[in-house]
């Protein structure tokens, strides 16, 4: 048992798809752009009041060009990943121990626990403990066929969208009963500006639980998002696209073609529901989700499939090779991102809550990813694995991993570079 996980703590980056690093690390730029609203002011609030701080037309535009190309596509785009990862992980466990299954529990129990921390006593955005529950529910389909994955996949989103239709133009009246008053949700907004910019870490703490269990009310239908996305993911990584891109080209061009054919007319229509639906009196417009569950997927395949057809040229390749790094330390970065962003809105570091309107949190997002990409290429320089990554593999197959790169190795990714 011994060599068996000394073999499988040394699978590393021989077995990488550098294509799926470099798309995950182009994911988490986009999942920065998306959280940083929620970092920096009161956005759900003040999504539910139909209030903005910050109505000048540069602030407001790109709010609009943060929701249509970016929110629900890269954290999509993620969920996919994890469900590709989670079949691409079970086969080669079941290679080299023939018992996948128990690893994988601990994989994902070291994501509930982290989840848990990072929830409650980093950032209430946390998205690790869903993963977690999630990943445990997935293994429950481990040994499932490529066509049963995919139809629990699109199955999935096309319940999820059919309720929705359904909770939209039915019971509308009633589910809006469920939303907290306004005025309810105007003190809140309030208290959280004041809390995260001025309070003690006790107000920090129960203002963190008071926003995550909003979130987490407003989840549900993301909650089947992520899973629909993983059933696809896994029905990607069952059919071994990713380890066999050059004969699977056509492939790659139908899905990129299809997917925006797709995309683009229910991208539309929830930027139509989201103008036209008023959002005042309850403070949920519940009819933009039934494009989100669509054209969030959607979108989110065409961009995987784009990154993979600019993979295939030199100038692509080029520009695309930094993402690497840092999909490589994902779990890191996701962690860093959230720890960076909080030390500049928090009272405990610079207090800018409330104070940074979307266009400066978007130029703040691509400076602390571009300080990711130099730190993350620095430290695989010198390191095997990220801090957080290598701590996960020492947990999961109970070995301790290598985690510093002999020198021979360092003089090479030197003159590498």
């Amino acid at each position: 048992m011994n060599r068996e996980r000394v073999i499988l703590a040394s699978v590393g980056k021989k077995e990488r798809i550098e294509e799926l690093d470099i798309i995950r690390g182009v994911a988490l730029l986009g999942i920065l752009l998306a959280n940083m609203s929620l970092f920096s002011y009161p956005y759900a609030y003040y999504e539910m009041l139909n209030f903005s701080l910050w109505n000048d037309v540069w602030n407001r535009s790109v709010v609009w060009l943060i929701h249509i190309f970016v929110e629900y596509k890269f954290i999509t785009i993620f969920s996919f990943l994890f469900g590709l990862g989670f079949t691409i992980f079970i086969q080669r466990s079941l290679d080299k121990s023939g018992k996948p299954g128990r690893l994988f529990v601990r994989r994902m129990l070291f994501l509930l626990v982290l989840g848990l921390i990072h929830g409650y006593f980093i950032w209430f955005g946390d998205i690790l403990l869903i993963y977690g529950v999630l990943g445990l529910f997935l293994l429950l389909f481990r040994n499932a066929s490529p066509k049963t994955l995919l139809i629990l996949g699109l199955g999935t989103l096309l319940l999820m969208t059919t309720l929705m239709a359904v909770q939209t133009f039915i019971f509308d009246n009633e589910m809006s009963n469920l939303a907290p008053p306004s005025e309810q949700i105007k003190q809140t907004a309030e208290q959280s500006l004041h809390n995260y910019s001025n309070g003690s870490f006790i107000d920090i703490f129960n203002q963190r639980i008071t926003d995550g269990n909003l979130l987490h009310f407003g989840m549900f239908y993301s909650f089947f998002l992520s899973l629909g996305m993983f059933f696809i993911g896994a029905f990607a990584g069952k059919k071994r696209y990713f380890q066999k891109l050059n004969e699977n080209r056509n492939i790659i061009k139908r899905v990129w073609i299809g997917s925006l054919f797709i995309g683009i007319p229910f991208l539309v229509l929830q930027i139509i529901l989201k103008l036209t639906i008023d959002q005042a009196n309850n403070g949920f417009n519940f009819a933009q989700v039934t494009g989100i569950l669509v054209s969030g997927p959607a979108i989110a395949l065409f961009y995987i499939s784009s990154l993979l057809i600019l993979l295939r040229t030199k100038r692509g390749k080029k520009v695309l090779a930094p993402f690497a790094s840092v999909g490589r330390m994902a779990l890191t970065n996701y962690l860093l991102q959230s720890i960076i962003c909080t030390t500049l809105f928090y009272s405990y570091g610079l207090g800018w809550y409330g104070a940074v309107g979307p266009l400066l949190g978007s130029v703040l997002a691509f400076c602390i990813f571009g300080f990711q990409i130099f730190l993350s290429n620095k430290w695989l320089a010198h390191f095997e694995y990220g801090p957080m990554e290598w701590l996960w593999r020492w947990i999961t197959y109970l070995k301790r991993p290598v985690f510093k790169k002999k020198k021979e190795e360092i003089d090479v990714n030197y003159f590498s570079n």
